[in-house]
């Protein structure tokens, strides 16, 4: 049996950041190592603003995004509410803001329906956009989930479940490359799909 020449403590720090999403051993071992280079302040940081925000940061009852203190973009009265664009999470919501393109409300599914990895409707709370979307009479609801094979397969589901509460039902178009992700789309690009989206059938 080889031996582990790092310490337990450190194992399981790369253990538990190879847990996150796009980091794998080598990079979450990378991390780990860095931090132990670095002040113990930055870890103290680090560890302190996590424990916060889990502490602090709610989901939204209306539209399922973090929010912090009930300050909401779909509280906003500014915003348009006749038109709703749903996403997969708040950093795509990020990123359509930052096209400047879309002044309407949001509602963010916190994932993408996949069979290959057990993700179900009821772990996406798609129930609550569905009674969102029963109640407020939206006049278009765009579906700007990515264009991958999770991203349509779970578009085409939140259609079937909502066309007969809202007429006009839109997809991200043009510009947006098969594959890609919302939030990898720079900012013209998503201003572009959003502007030529297109009614779903």
């Amino acid at each position: 049996m080889k031996k582990n020449y790092l310490a337990n403590e450190i194992t399981r720090l790369i253990d538990s950041l190879s847990k996150l999403p796009g980091i794998g051993s080598v990079t979450a071992s990378r991390l780990a190592l860095h931090l132990m280079k670095q002040p113990a302040q930055l870890s103290v940081e680090i560890a302190k603003s996590m424990v916060e925000a889990r502490r602090n940061v709610k989901t939204c009852e209306t539209c399922n995004d973090f929010v912090f203190d009930n300050d909401c973009s779909c509280r906003d009265e500014s915003r348009d509410s006749t038109i709703l664009c749903v996403v997969e999470n708040t950093i795509d919501l990020i990123s359509i803001e930052r096209s400047q393109e879309y002044s309407g409300q949001y509602h963010v599914l916190q994932g993408l329906l996949s069979i290959s990895q057990g993700i179900n409707p009821e772990d996406l709370g798609i129930n609550k956009l569905i009674r969102r979307v029963k109640k407020e009479n939206f006049e278009e609801i765009i579906l700007a989930t990515d264009p991958t094979s999770d991203g349509e397969f779970t578009a085409q589901f939140i259609h079937e479940k909502i066309k007969d509460y809202c007429n006009l039902v839109t997809r991200i178009a043009i510009g947006v490359p098969i594959g890609s992700e919302v939030d990898y789309i720079d900012k013209n690009t998503l201003a572009k799909s959003l502007l030529d989206r297109r009614k779903v059938p």
